[in-house]
């Protein structure tokens, strides 16, 4: 856990260097919606086999489980995202409008296959320059991830 914290701070860092470097006259509120890769259609399939999970029924809105996904979110994704600004990462206010939940999930559990099998999760990495590292979320936490974008969208 503490390498992961590790990584996750020194990504940080090359983050803000890169985006210090830059030389453009950027700025860092464009939301999600705008984001010319985010508005890509997922292939279902396509992620169903890079990931651990295969398909993932929504359901009704739990706010129990988002208000679990609220604090792993600014456990270990808020240091990159946040929900109507651009940080190290996206976005992701309407994520799931613009992705499948099996594809979010499967890039919380699985950013490194993610991001060399599918083609969305490359264009993404082409324009943020710096890649989701795994944090070792468990299912069940990323689940509740999900459930908390779910309500922020």
């Amino acid at each position: 856990m503490q390498i992961a914290r590790l990584y996750l701070v020194l990504f940080v860092l090359i983050g803000l260097g890169i985006s210090a470097c830059g030389g453009e006259n950027t700025e860092n509120t464009e939301s999600a919606a705008t984001d010319s890769t985010m508005t890509m259609t997922s292939d279902v399939s396509m992620e169903a086999q890079i990931g651990p999970v295969t398909e993932l029924e929504l359901g009704a809105y739990d706010a129990a489980l988002a208000a679990t996904g609220q604090a792993a979110f600014g456990d270990k994704c808020s240091a990159c995202h946040a929900m109507d600004t651009k940080v190290i990462g996206p976005a992701l206010a309407g994520v799931l409008d613009r992705r499948s939940p099996v594809y979010v999930i499967n890039m919380i559990l699985n950013p490194t296959e993610m991001l060399e099998s599918h083609p969305d999760a490359q264009a993404m990495l082409a324009e943020y320059a710096v890649p989701m590292i795994p944090l070792g979320i468990e299912e069940a936490e990323a689940r509740a991830i999900v459930e908390y974008l779910r309500g922020e969208g």
